[in-house]
C-alpha cells in the first residue's frame, strides 16, 4: 500500500485537498498503529521477563500461552487494537466513499480504500479468535487446576 501511496500524484490537481485529507487520515492510522505496536512489544517483553523469572523460559524463547501474563495490560492493549482497527475501516470506506463519489476515482484511491477496509475486517477477525483461544485456554487451566486440588 505504501507503494501505491507514492504513485498517488497530489500536487497541482483539483481536487487537491480531498487527497491530502485522505493522506492525513492515513498517516493518523499509521501513527495510530505505531503506539499499538509499541504496546505489544511492551507486553511481550514483559511477559518474557516473567517466564524467565520463573525459570520456564531463556532469553531466545518466544512467548506463547497464558502461562505468565502481565495483569492489566491487555486491558489497555485490546481496546487500543479495536479503536484502530475501527479507524482503519473508517480511513478505507471515506477513500472509497471519495473514489464513488466523483471526487477523484483515481485507482490509488480505490485500490488503498480497498486494501485498508480488507485489512481492517481481517484483523478484527484476528483479534477476536485470538481473544477466544486465550479464554478458551484459561477456562481449560482453570479447570484442570480445580481438577488437581480435588484429587
Amino acid at each position: 500500500m505504501a507503494l501505491v501511496s507514492l504513485t498517488w500524484e497530489i500536487k497541482g490537481q483539483p481536487n487537491c485537498a480531498q487527497k491530502q485529507r485522505g493522506v492525513q487520515l492515513f498517516l493518523q492510522w499509521a501513527m495510530m498503529q505505531g503506539v499499538a505496536m509499541l504496546l505489544q512489544n511492551r507486553y511481550q517483553r514483559q511477559r518474557l521477563y516473567t517466564r524467565i523469572a520463573l525459570g520456564k523460559a531463556n532469553r531466545m524463547d518466544v512467548v506463547w500461552g497464558e502461562t505468565a501474563g502481565v495483569d492489566g495490560q491487555l486491558w489497555l492493549l485490546y481496546p487500543i487494537l479495536f479503536i484502530l482497527q475501527g479507524f482503519e475501516a473508517y480511513v478505507g470506506l471515506q477513500l472509497l466513499r471519495t473514489a464513488f463519489k466523483g471526487v477523484t476515482s483515481e485507482w490509488q484511491v480505490i485500490f488503498c480504500g480497498i486494501l485498508l477496509v480488507f485489512m481492517a475486517v481481517g484483523n478484527f477477525s484476528n483479534t477476536v479468535q485470538t481473544l477466544m483461544a486465550k479464554s478458551r485456554f484459561k477456562a481449560k487451566m482453570k479447570s484442570s487446576k480445580i481438577k488437581r486440588e480435588l484429587d
